[in-house]
């Protein structure tokens, strides 16, 4: 029987491994440079070397570089003319900071005097203070005063009894919840009255449409009671008229008792004659009417 052949051992290859090298060619667009805060500006920007692994220098100068705006630029010419050998990039975050950034008694000025909440929250202003601060230190009674001094006076009345019980951050927390609940009131009513003052056009259009229809309506009643009343003054003058007329025609024709004689009819107790048969009982009036002789 032919004898098998020893198994073969294989034994591992070696390989040898790359070395890590920066990664250099990666797409990427950078957000405007902000000259009010450039600190804040670089940190986001290394946030986003560091998401696509963007290591090297030259790399990092470029991009930056390529999102200054003309009037930032300026202030760098000459490390964009001449830029450094080494650090490029190290050496450009520096320079920007430091040119682009307000000078201390510029921010100080700022904080002092200028700043104002706005449509901020004041938790908002309040760190904007601490940013326009600094390095420099100041004493938080001072810093609360002027805090405070920058609210409207409504919330300034409200914390003044509790400013001195509380520190900086939660008057301001605060005078958050004073603001959410006081600004909603106050729009309610601005809108309210200017829906009351400022119709909307379309609404003002049906209420004159409205009130004109009302207004022919209501002069149309009034000259039918006009025209009535009319009729009826009309009705009772001509029923007056023939009243009198009939009362005249009575007073000139009085009614004839057929017992009297035409005599007494026609002349009452002047009637100087008498026709019989005659029921007509009077003295004799020797003064009566003359006619009644004839």
């Amino acid at each position: 029987m032919a004898e098998s052949d020893p198994p073969v051992e294989l034994k591992p290859v070696p390989v040898e491994l790359a070395p890590a090298v920066p990664v250099a060619a990666v797409s990427l667009k950078l957000p405007p440079f902000w000259p009010n805060d450039p600190t804040l500006w670089f940190a986001q920007v290394e946030a986003q070397f560091l998401t696509r692994h963007i290591t090297v220098q030259d790399t990092k100068f470029a991009y930056v570089v390529s999102s200054l705006q003309p009037d930032i630029a300026q202030e760098v010419r000459d490390l964009l003319v001449s830029p450094p050998t080494h650090d490029r990039y190290n050496s450009l975050n520096k320079e920007l900071i430091k040119r682009t950034s307000a000078s201390e008694q510029k921010r100080l000025h700022q904080l002092l005097i200028a700043e104002e909440l706005g449509d901020r929250k004041p938790s908002q202003l309040l760190r904007r203070m601490r940013q326009l601060l600094g390095e420099n230190t100041l004493e938080d009674n001072i810093l609360k005063q002027l805090f405070l001094q920058r609210l409207p006076t409504t919330i300034q009345g409200i914390l003044a009894s509790t400013s001195t019980a509380v520190n900086i951050e939660q008057l301001a927390d605060i005078a958050d919840k004073i603001v959410e609940v006081s600004v909603p009131t106050v729009s309610t009513v601005n809108t309210h009255a200017a829906a009351v003052s400022s119709p909307e056009p379309a609404h003002t259009v049906a209420n004159f449409q409205t009130l004109e229809t009302r207004i022919n309506q209501l002069t149309e009643q009034v000259q039918a009671l006009t025209g009535q009343l009319s009729r009826q003054t009309r009705q009772r003058s001509r029923s007056r008229d023939t009243s009198n007329h009939n009362r005249q025609s009575r007073s000139r024709s009085p009614s004839r008792d057929p017992t009297d004689c035409w005599y007494h009819w026609r002349y009452g107790s002047k009637a100087r004659k008498c026709v019989q048969p005659c029921s007509f009982k009077t003295n004799p009036n020797p003064q009566g009417n003359a006619e009644a002789g004839n």
